[in-house]
């Protein structure tokens, strides 16, 4: 796999950055091991972010319903048009993952460009999908899998593990990828948690409001999740005033709470 895609690099005049995360994975195991990973079978839709040269979705087209690939950069898309030409059940798609609207899909499978980690998973927070094996940079991997007491535990660490079950996997040598990256590399599970506690409802819902002040968000939360017993606006309202957060406080948009911050709310609800 790996002359194979420097041969398609050098044919189709494309040069790789790994300033830009552009390092490709053309170890054949390793990519297997991550779609084992997801679980993936003839009956799901599998989403790839960043696809690149295309060596991840044509492995994922031989064992997938469908492969939704998704790459930004223009540079890769003729190279994958060919690629994946023998495929009928390869979708490719130009554009910005972290703008475009994404199709339904059951699995992710990626190696995510590391610049996005972090976005993407505030993305991954707000769709509805079954699994999804990463590749991610170890130090990504160590702070979305910290627990309390951890000290890499963060407020991304809280919000991850309030909707998904992340597990470390394995670590991804540099010899797995042409060029080798500048750091280390990690394939990472997630599997979406049932919010069965209605607290942690109210929290999740929280934490989808981003754009609104606290309060707001809390009162619509309360509401939605049928927490406390509780239905109507002037109920909700009471409800958060008794929870003695101050003004201050709910007054700061959601998106903007630090660790302590989110760390009082969970005591308060």
């Amino acid at each position: 796999m790996r002359d194979e895609t420097t041969r398609l690099l050098e044919r189709f005049g494309v040069g790789l950055d790994p300033g830009l995360d552009e390092q490709q994975l053309v170890d054949a195991e390793v990519i297997g091991r991550l779609i084992k990973a997801a679980g993936v079978t003839k009956e799901d839709t599998v989403l790839e972010v960043g696809a690149g040269c295309g060596n991840i979705t044509t492995l994922l087209a031989g064992v997938a319903g469908r492969v939704i690939a998704v790459e930004k950069n223009a540079k890769f898309l003729l190279m994958l048009m060919e690629r994946t030409a023998p495929f009928e059940n390869v979708e490719l798609v130009h554009g910005d993952t972290l703008r475009i609207g994404l199709p339904p899909f059951d699995k992710l499978v990626s190696n995510l460009p590391y610049g996005i980690c972090e976005a993407f998973t505030q993305r991954l927070i707000r769709l509805d999908f079954e699994r999804a094996a990463v590749i991610v940079s170890s130090s990504f991997a160590g702070i979305v899998t910290a627990g309390e007491g951890n000290p890499r535990y963060s407020r991304l660490s809280l919000v991850a593990d309030a909707f998904f079950k992340i597990e470390e996997l394995e670590e991804v040598g540099p010899d797995a990828y042409y060029p080798p990256p500048g750091g280390s590399t990690t394939i990472i599970r997630l599997t979406p948690r049932e919010a069965n506690d209605l607290r942690l409802a109210v929290l999740r819902g929280v934490l989808l409001q981003g754009d609104k002040k606290l309060k707001n968000a809390l009162r619509e939360a309360i509401i939605a999740s049928k927490a406390f017993g509780l239905s109507t606006k002037r109920e909700a309202r009471e409800r958060v005033r008794s929870m003695g957060l101050g003004e201050a406080l709910l007054e700061r948009r959601v998106a903007r709470l630090s660790l302590p911050e989110l760390r009082l709310l969970i005591m308060r609800l």
